[in-house]
């Protein structure tokens, strides 16, 4: 997670000039003012190391245990949960849809109030709120008691993303993001994995313990352990560059604070500053926000894996009886999840060390095309049964690239995608995938498959739009800040009389 060792780099200050982007990687001067910063290699990759310790350490622990907050439902209903509070209707697919009703009320506010407030308060404090009310669903007796709880637990999860990924975006560099975006989401199949295992264990060793259910229980200890970490992470979140959290001066000196400032000058990255009603409506200006916007959640593909375990309670033996046994419903779909969580490290991986995005986007769109073919044809053979999905870092860490000079765009995009997700979350499933359907949902897999040959077409789209404005730059220089493009790779500066060179290295 650090950086390739070279010699030591000088970063310019102020720079003046424009740089000319082109896609072949050609070393062109940009003019500048005298003044420099100067950062050694081995100071900068120790800094990058120790913001990977501990910053994607807490964020890493709070997501994994947000997505076991948010999908710990299913594993609860299968676990017992349904029988217990006599749920033979729809109400899994209710519980989801006002859990995302209350997530996507808290979006966008959530990413104001943060551009004010600063992560490092609102994003621990909303986080203790939904541990508490995951305790509470463990003494749920009916399922109105759950639809309010799950309300309020996807209501204060809402700050989370945008949240993270933002803070992401200010602290790396454009060939460090998809990484560590990356690095910070395999925290959801990690989360389902150890959902799924705690189930299975709880279900097995705790059910009836103290006159509580193991689904009971999972909910208890699921809700204690965000709550500690959501007190750690008041401590271990660091802020933005330029207002850092004071609490985590502990591991971010001064001297680390300065080399995050000049690694964002490098690449002409603005401070985040204050949303206002005004600039909040200004970021749907960019049609980069609408382009990433839309291709995001329709091309995650993640809908349909979330219901592998209800296709897997279905299944019956010839004799009539249950194919796999309460632990084993919970267990199985760790395989497919540790899957995903290796191939989402080698695609962001290779596609910062490549310094291109488009490649691995079409990949991830191959395989979701397959799965969801396969569960279209239905074919006897049940071990041919899955459904794919890789990884939408790299879309987001493409947008990064381009938005470096539009913090506010960046927030809002990031909240703006989760949205139009969770507004398609909430609704659509319950027609695309009716718990009374499965396990032959009728219209699920075709749906999902429309939505993944629609999100090709924008990722395609959004190469050849950047390639125009890359044109359009050269042919109207502007001279009032440098602009970066996909996958800049910033690194080498060399110093002349009065001029820069900046080699942007850009391949596809």
């Amino acid at each position: 997670m650090g950086l390739a060792a070279t010699e030591p780099i000088q970063v310019a200050a102020n720079i003046i000039g424009k740089e000319v982007e082109g896609s072949d990687g050609a070393l062109t001067p940009v003019h500048e003012e005298p003044e420099a910063d100067y950062i050694d290699s081995k100071e900068e990759r120790a800094f990058v190391w120790r913001l990977d310790l501990f910053f994607l350490s807490i964020g890493f622990l709070g997501y994994m245990f947000k997505y076991i907050d948010q999908t710990n439902i299913s594993n609860a209903y299968v676990s017992g949960m349904q029988e217990d509070l006599k749920l033979y209707g729809n109400e899994l697919n209710y519980f989801t849809t006002f859990f995302n009703i209350g997530y996507m009320i808290m979006l966008w506010p959530s990413c104001v109030l943060i551009s004010h407030i600063g992560p490092s308060k609102w994003l621990p404090a909303c986080e203790v709120f939904w541990g508490v009310f995951t305790c509470c669903l463990s003494v749920a007796k009916n399922a109105h008691q759950v639809y309010g709880l799950r309300f309020l637990i996807g209501f204060f999860e809402g700050t989370t993303w945008p949240a993270y990924f933002t803070i992401i975006s200010q602290w790396y560099l454009p060939h460090e993001i998809a990484l560590r975006m990356s690095l910070y989401n395999i925290a959801q199949p990690a989360g389902a994995m150890l959902s799924g295992a705690t189930q299975g264990l709880l279900a097995t060793n705790l059910n009836g313990v103290h006159g509580r259910s193991g689904w009971q229980w999972a909910f208890l200890i699921n809700g204690v352990c965000t709550i500690a970490i959501a007190l750690a992470a008041f401590f271990l979140l660091p802020g933005y560059p330029e207002r850092p959290n004071p609490l985590s001066r502990f591991y971010l000196k001064p001297r680390h604070l300065e080399i995050a400032k000049a690694r964002a000058k490098r690449v002409g990255r603005k401070p985040q500053i204050g949303i206002t009603l005004k600039t909040f409506f200004r970021c749907f200006t960019f049609w980069q926000l609408w382009a990433f916007g839309i291709a995001w959640p329709i091309g995650g593909n993640t809908v349909p894996s979330n219901f592998f375990n209800l296709w897997l309670k279905s299944l019956r033996n010839p004799n009539g009886s249950k194919t796999y046994s309460v632990a084993m419903l919970n267990y199985l779909p760790i395989v497919g999840q540790a899957i995903q969580l290796v191939c989402e490290l080698l695609f962001s991986g290779f596609s910062d060390y490549f310094h291109t995005r488009l490649p691995f986007l079409l990949l991830h769109s191959s395989i979701n095309i397959t799965s969801l073919v396969i569960l279209i044809v239905r074919p006897s053979n049940r071990h041919t049964y899955f459904a794919g999905c890789v990884s939408m870092m790299l879309l987001l860490a493409w947008a990064s690239a381009h938005l470096q000079h539009e913090p506010e765009v960046r927030t809002v995009l990031f909240a703006s995608g989760t949205f139009l997700a969770y507004v398609m979350n909430a609704f659509i499933p319950i027609a695309a995938f009716p718990a009374k359907e499965a396990p032959n949902w009728r219209i699920g897999a075709k749906l999902y498959l429309g939505f993944s040959i629609l999100s090709t077409f924008i990722f395609v789209g959004i190469f050849f739009a950047f390639k125009w404005e890359e044109k359009r730059k050269v042919a109207k220089p502007d001279v009032t800040r440098p602009e970066y493009g996909d996958d800049s790779r910033s690194i080498c500066i060399q110093k002349g009389d009065k001029s820069l060179g900046v080699f942007q290295d850009r391949s596809l």
